[in-house]
């Protein structure tokens, strides 16, 4: 990482360890505080991240494939392709008693492909501080 800012290399680095599973190597890159937003739900801080992937990997495999990198003022939006490979079922119940309320269920066995872009704001010592996703919806025919 740099001191000012993340680049495209160290957001590879960064896709690196998650699709490995490093939890240690992703949190080099967020502030202590930093806040985690999707699919209705916030996740605030390390301890709250290990947790919630911790819960969610048990049941979903999660694979990102890079496909763009858009600097910005405060940060950069990055555009992927996230695999969801479901590894045992989760239902809505089980999220919703989590905390977790706007996530979709990806089934045991089902695969899923779903485009993202992430708002990625970093502070000026060049660490995430605030991650927001968006999903990209195609249009339907």
């Amino acid at each position: 990482m740099t001191s000012a800012s993340l680049t495209e290399a160290d957001y590879h680095r960064y896709i690196e360890a998650f699709n490995a599973r490093d939890y240690a190597a992703l949190e080099a890159f967020f502030t202590d505080e930093f806040v985690l937003e999707n699919a209705g739900f916030a996740v605030r801080g390390k301890p709250a991240f290990r947790a919630f992937y911790a819960f969610f990997h048990e049941y979903c495999r999660e694979t990102v494939q890079f496909r763009g990198f858009y600097p910005g003022t405060e940060g950069f939006v990055a555009n992927v392709v996230i695999t969801f490979e479901g590894i045992k079922d989760l239902s809505t119940e089980v999220l919703v008693q989590k905390g977790y309320p706007g996530m979709s269920v990806v089934p045991q066995g089902a695969r899923v492909d779903v485009e993202f872009l992430i708002l990625y704001r970093v502070n000026e010592a060049g660490l995430i501080h605030h991650i927001k996703g968006a999903v990209w919806v195609p249009e339907t025919p």
